[in-house]
């Protein structure tokens, strides 16, 4: 039986070395390739894909699962070795009824969608976009029933991104969260104590917000010897292990948006250093879930990026880097400036007060895609709608629209709600390590950022998929998931920053 393992793990070896490479051509595609060479890159990437995909289903696959699990010394396999079976087990019947062919043209399609994504978003005109993106629709649609016809094709690709994760469980839990937010929105824009915005529009020069961002992973830890900060269009996160690259975005005029980019980015990107801990190449070295990659990006982002404790360190060393531009500027101002809650157009520099409001739009309007309740020409009409109603702001056109996100050119539908997931997640992680590091603020002032995110790689990062995400919440805090730390952690941050009477 020994032996059967081996050549199982074997096989999910040579599919994992296959996705590094398709993520580093997608990485190219992002940051170096010539405009010219998409159609290449569709056809190198499609390939890729069914190559990947033949090796997850490969028929041996199935004959040596059935061997491990009906064999008598099957109960002498180690807890982290039944996981490692029980994980490709289920990703095996997930996938088993997906064509290889079908990968290739989805991930060809994606390709292809990216580049009229890019010309859309650059001349803010959705019809540019709008073939390629029922095409991607249509695909999601079918891809959705390949796994698992028995149900609602949404739940199918939620299911895909956050294993267990269903509309009705993503509802529970976001629902009681919308009814704190909206009205604590509306107390904030009301409160008499506004931020300074004036600070986040003072023009900072593109090379020293580049320097700025390099000493900031300098400071969380980042580890330049296994990985690089890059520009791209949209930022992401592209490897694992020693190999983990990530992006951000430079604006001459908002210098907050690169900075919490690339801390979001280091999230994804640090737990892509440790996760391997219980074994590389294998399902339990490998990261949970979509939601879990979130709740370490947004941990670092906003949890770590957006503290006071933080700021209360660097803001002597922001200053050094950025000259004169902020010498007036004082401590109470620039947190508050950071953190100010303020419903606007852009999901990516949202504050965490209206962030989640974009992702329920999102969410409600894959659902109705999946569902067939829109259609596709529709969406800039419909998305500018929900904006107003739930965000209560005029979109001014399909750049700042529809067209913001790189999500859906690459075919990710049901990934969205991963996001407000992922806050949910680390809201319960770090009410669990204030607890764990009663101190966790004096160390962060004081430049001590690594006890704080040893603890969270400990907890997170280094845990793998030893559990499904539900499962690791609960180890962790030892409570199962719920929604109401992140709703008292927002009311107490905002309540604090607006001075509200609550």
């Amino acid at each position: 039986m020994r032996k059967s393992y081996n050549v199982l793990l074997k096989l999910f070896k040579e599919a994992c070395v296959l996705e590094e490479v398709n993520n580093l051509l997608y990485w190219d595609r992002d940051v170096t390739m010539p405009k010219k060479g998409g159609k290449q890159r569709a056809d190198q990437v499609a390939l890729i894909s069914e190559l990947e995909h033949e090796r997850r289903i490969d028929p041996r696959v199935d004959e040596l699962l059935k061997f491990i699990l009906n064999h008598e010394d099957y109960n002498n396999l180690s807890d982290l070795e039944k996981r490692n079976v029980f994980v490709l087990q289920r990703e095996y019947n997930r996938l088993v009824n997906v064509p290889a062919d079908f990968v290739g043209e989805f991930n060809k399609q994606g390709v292809l969608s990216n580049e009229a994504w890019e010309k859309a978003k650059d001349q803010s005109d959705f019809s540019i976009f709008l073939p390629e993106l029922e095409k991607m629709v249509n695909l999601n649609k079918k891809y959705a029933n390949y796994l698992n016809p028995e149900i609602d094709p949404y739940d199918a690709l939620m299911d895909y991104s956050e294993p267990g994760m269903t509309q009705e469980k993503f509802e529970l839990l976001v629902n009681p969260l919308k009814e704190v937010i909206v009205p604590l929105i509306k107390e904030c824009q009301q409160s008499s104590h506004q931020p300074k915005k004036n600070i986040l529009t003072r023009k900072v020069p593109i090379d020293l917000q580049k320097k700025l961002n390099l000493d900031v992973l300098n400071v969380i830890g980042y580890d330049f010897e296994r990985g690089r900060l890059d520009e791209t269009v949209h930022p992401f996160t592209s490897g694992s292990y020693d190999d983990v690259r990530i992006t951000t975005k430079y604006f001459e005029n908002n210098f907050l948006s690169a900075l919490m980019s690339t801390m979001h980015e280091a999230g994804h990107g640090e737990y892509e250093h440790f996760v391997g801990k219980n074994g590389r190449y294998q399902p339990v070295g490998m990261w949970c879930s979509d939601g879990v990659h979130e709740c370490s990006s947004r941990f670092y982002e906003n949890f770590i990026g957006r503290s006071l404790a933080f700021w209360k360190f660097y803001l002597p060393k922001f200053k050094e880097f950025t000259g004169e531009i902020f010498t007036d500027v004082v401590l109470k101002d620039l947190v508050h400036v950071i953190n100010q809650a303020e419903p606007s157009a852009i999901r990516a520099d949202a504050d965490e007060l209206t962030y989640d409001l974009h992702i329920i739009l999102r969410f409600e309007l894959e659902r109705d895609l999946m569902n067939g309740r829109i259609e596709v020409k529709d969406l800039p009409t419909i998305w500018n709608e929900k904006v107003k109603t739930i965000l209560g702001y005029e979109v001014k056109n399909d750049a700042e629209g529809v067209l913001q996100d790189i999500h859906w050119s690459d075919g990710l539908m049901g990934y969205f709600p991963t996001y407000t997931l992922g806050n949910i997640y680390g809201a319960q992680i770090f009410n669990k390590l204030k607890e764990d590091i009663p101190d966790w603020e004096k160390e962060i002032e004081e430049g001590n950022l690594q006890k704080v995110l040893n603890w969270f790689r400990t907890a997170v990062h280094e845990k793998g998929n030893l559990l499904d995400s539900y499962d690791l919440i609960e180890d962790i805090t030892g409570e199962k998931v719920s929604s109401k730390y992140l709703a008292d952690y927002l009311s107490t941050k905002f309540n604090q920053l607006y001075k509200l009477n609550r």
